[in-house]
């Protein structure tokens, strides 16, 4: 069939070539030079139409004989164009503004030579709808209720050359055919993701928020590749949009709203039009950003002409000079309805995105589109139960396609009708399949074998100073072998130390879900003999990843860590977690680390450490989101705090412990958004041991002697430098979002982001650990000229700062790092430059 229809379009081209005729260009505004979007474009005596994209860039073709191009928009004059004999010709259209009387309201647009807030009457009007905002919005309400209907499409856009061309889609002519071609000219949208839901909402004063799903539909790719959390990355990318909120999120990036309060000195404002055919009227308002780097909206709003100053519609897309990586085009409208008592709720937003990550010429469009309806205010919406009913009590996810005509707020569109019918003839094609494999190879780094998987692969090989060459060979069971009970483990040889090291453990879930599945309530048992660090807890990455092989200083005081461990994991829908474990270790000291008791006659160095340690955390985490991997949890930050307690008890002489001892730790997490200025994460913690121990049970502080920038670690910290019994510690990372350099010139060209940090650590070590006065404890590690190489914070704390740039390629994190003190200490590095990947819009 792909035969007859090259063919069918090679004769339809031959056709017409000779009479085929092309437009394009820029459409900009006369009286600000700004790009226009939303300008239609259209031949006389022809339905052909189109519309300038947020660049204001525009194409339109026809075969058919025309003489005249004509170019619209509410607001601006009209324009015609006489096109020549040329098949291709470029139009670049200055749209002039209409001149408005604008009697009705109190006030009178002056022009100007430069732009000022000062007497503008389109800030007047700004300020006015700033000033009744809060009565106008819907949150003026402390107790509503409403039904909330959401869809999100995701398409794979690829050029309808590159789509001819393409080997896949050759393979699956399915896809072309069932593509929409319409949308957007030039391409071809062939749907990969389809998601809808049906939520109820109730808010009461009393500050007892509460949500029913109702149901939920969604055909999807993604769950060929390792991780299942893509939904929830989806909606911190494509959040809700709203107006009367200070700021509108788009992954970490935060838009301010052009009607906060601080708007007027971001943002530029012009009144274009009054609009006497809706009711009441309204004015057509454009907004700008003073500086096209920053990340601010352009477009328009509707302003309501009846005393309320209310924004009952707004249309806002970016700039292609904005410092915001992957976005192509953003288009979100926005329109409100307005409730018996007069205020103003979301009645229904859409926001289209399309996301250049791939080579030109192919990217991936969303749209997610959120309509509200059954909206109940005051006494009656505290009356109304949002509890399970008829519908609500099946299975959220296998409602009938009956359930979905009904429960619509709105028709599919044909693109997303599409959507389901095309990814479900995907799914059973082995191209496809095949593609999907090496998709979820590069990662994940598993390649999956039936029932098994084999990696990760960036652990096969690493090197260390104990181990010499490190080789490394692992898997674990997928849901092919059982949803219910995961096998993971791994064998690796040095070949300096000539050991092998091992790991075997199983997680059994006590759900009847799979053991990845929130919340989880699971069991685990595993039993390992492998080397480690001391101190080190490496997130997020393997210990023996080959690129944290590369490490500065002397790295030779290791331990052989032999480990028994058993761990009961309960979290609950609130995000709740408590995590309950017994863990059995016998560590030995590899390497240069030794054992030795600090007595004044020397004695042999001490072998083995025996603990039997029982231990809890607990965990809440408040309107947690993240994205789930089956090796790990990533966090979707948003905001809220997240508060850890850590608890342990090691008892002496019970399964051969050696110490009786307590400890204590407790950490705070929260980011702070702080709209144009960017984004704070801080984290504090504080902890405690307690009982005489030997220096390997005490705090060691997290260092890092890697050439990586390390959010949680010291990075100008040596390995076991810094121990205590109390401590407490400051992480604070500031992304100033590129504020500042937006606005230098030339920089500004790189998109480079400010980002700075500081940390600060004190801590102690009381005198019942100190082996001064406690000959029985182990001496602090030691160079081989038998000078101290571990010491106590005391009264001048650890303190290290950076400054760096993100968005280096738009992948790199690169910081100049400071220590401030402590710079008497051995092998210290008073500065270094540490890189990080960091991939964000």
């Amino acid at each position: 069939m792909k035969y007859f229809t090259s063919l069918f379009f090679f004769f339809i081209i031959s056709g017409v070539r000779a009479q085929s005729v092309q437009i394009k260009g820029k459409i900009i505004d006369q009286s600000t030079g700004l790009p226009l979007s939303h300008i239609n474009i259209g031949f006389s005596n022809s339905s052909v139409k189109s519309r300038s994209d947020a660049e204001g860039k525009y194409t339109i073709s026809t075969n058919a004989k025309v003489k005249e191009v004509n170019y619209s928009g509410v607001g601006y004059k009209k324009q015609v164009r006489t096109i020549g004999k040329a098949e291709v010709q470029e139009f670049n259209i200055s749209m002039e503004p209409l001149t408005q009387d604008l009697s009705e309201v109190s006030v009178v647009a002056a022009k100007q030579p430069r732009y000022r807030n000062k007497n503008n009457p389109a800030v007047e009007l700004i300020r006015k709808v700033m000033e009744h905002k809060e009565r106008n919005s819907s949150k003026f309400h402390k107790e509503m209720v409403y039904e909330q209907y959401e869809k999100l499409n995701m398409s794979l856009s690829i050029s309808s050359e590159k789509a001819k061309k393409s080997s896949l889609l050759k393979k699956l002519p399915f896809l072309i055919k069932n593509s929409d071609s319409l949308r957007k000219p030039g391409k071809h949208l062939i749907p990969v993701f389809m998601q809808e839901k049906l939520s109820r909402y109730k808010y009461s004063g009393q500050g007892q928020d509460s949500t029913l799903v109702l149901g939920e539909k969604q055909s999807r790719i993604d769950q060929y590749i390792d991780e299942d959390g893509i939904n929830e990355y989806l909606e911190k990318v494509y959040q809700r949009a709203d107006l009367y909120d200070h700021d509108i999120g788009m992954g970490n990036q935060r838009f301010l709203s052009p009607i906060a309060d601080m708007a007027p000195q971001f943002y530029k404002y012009f009144i274009l039009d009054t609009l006497k055919d809706v009711s009441p009227w309204q004015l057509k308002v454009m907004v700008s950003p003073k500086n096209k780097q920053d990340v601010l909206f352009m477009g328009y709003l509707y302003v309501s002409l009846d005393g309320h100053y209310a924004v009952q519609k707004a249309t806002l897309s970016v700039n292609n000079q904005i410092n915001l990586n992957w976005v192509r085009d953003l288009q979100i409208t926005l329109d409100y309805r307005q409730d018996s008592s007069g205020h103003y709720h979301l009645g229904k937003s859409v926001m289209s995105m399309d996301l250049g990550i791939f080579k030109e010429g192919t990217s991936v469009f969303g749209e997610r589109t959120i309509m509200i309806n059954d909206f109940v205010f005051g006494p009656q919406a505290l009356q109304k139960k949002i509890g399970p009913n008829v519908i609500a009590d099946q299975k959220v996810n296998r409602k009938t396609d009956d359930f979905w005509e009904k429960a619509r707020h709105e028709k599919l569109s044909l693109t997303e009708q599409m959507a389901y019918t095309n990814i479900d003839s995907l799914k059973s094609s082995k191209p496809f399949k095949r593609k999907m494999a090496v998709a979820a190879l590069l990662l994940s780094g598993y390649l999956t074998k039936g029932p098994v998987e084999i990696g990760p692969f960036n652990s096969f090989f690493s090197f260390n100073p104990v181990e010499g060459a490190r080789f490394r060979f692992g898997g674990r069971t997928t849901d092919e072998f059982s949803k219910k009970l995961v096998f993971d483990g791994h064998a690796a040889y040095g070949t300096r130390d000539q050991k092998w090291k091992y790991s075997l453990g199983a997680i059994y879930s006590l759900t009847d879900r799979s053991i990845y599945q929130f919340p989880v309530r699971s069991l685990t048992l595993r039993h390992s003999f492998e080397t480690q660090i001391p101190g080190q807890e490496l997130n997020f990455l393997e210990d023996d990843n080959f690129l944290l092989s590369f490490k500065r200083g002397v790295n030779d005081k290791w331990l052989y860590n032999r480990k028994w461990m058993a761990e009961y994991l309960h979290e609950t829908e609130q995000h709740i977690s408590l995590r309950l474990s017994y863990k059995n270790q016998a560590l030995n000291p590899a390497g240069g680390l030794r054992f030795i008791p600090q007595t004044e006659i020397p004695s042999p160095a001490i072998r083995e450490l025996r603990t039997s340690e029982f231990s809890a955390e607990l965990r809440w985490a408040p309107h947690e989101k993240f994205y789930q991997g089956k090796r790990f949890r990533r966090p979707i930050n948003n905001g809220h705090p997240v508060f850890t307690l850590r608890g342990s008890i090691g008892m002496k002489d019970f399964l051969g412990g050696d110490y009786n001892y307590q400890s204590l730790t407790l950490n705070v997490a929260k980011r702070f958004f702080f709209s144009q200025f960017g984004f704070s994460d801080v984290v504090l913690e504080g902890g405690a041991v307690f009982g005489k121990v030997p220096y390997p049970l005490l705090n060691i502080h997290r260092a890092n002697q890697t050439y990586a920038y390390q959010l949680t670690s010291y990075n100008l910290m040596n390995f076991m430098e810094f121990m205590s019994d109390r401590y407490a510690s400051l992480n604070l990372q500031h992304s100033f979002n590129g504020f500042f350099l937006n606005k230098v010139p030339l920089i500004k060209k790189l998109q480079w982001r400010e980002v700075i940090s500081v940390k600060v650590l004190t801590g102690s070590i009381g005198a019942g650990n100190d082996p001064a006065k406690n000959p029985q404890l182990y001496r602090f590690p030691f160079d081989e000229h038998q000078r101290p190489r571990s010491f106590e914070i005391g009264n001048v704390p650890y303190v290290e700062g950076s400054v760096g740039v993100s968005n280096v390629f738009k992948f790199l994190r690169v910081d100049f790092v400071k220590r401030f003190t402590h710079l008497n200490n051995p092998g210290v590095s008073p500065w270094g430059i540490r890189a990080k990947i960091n991939v964000d819009f």
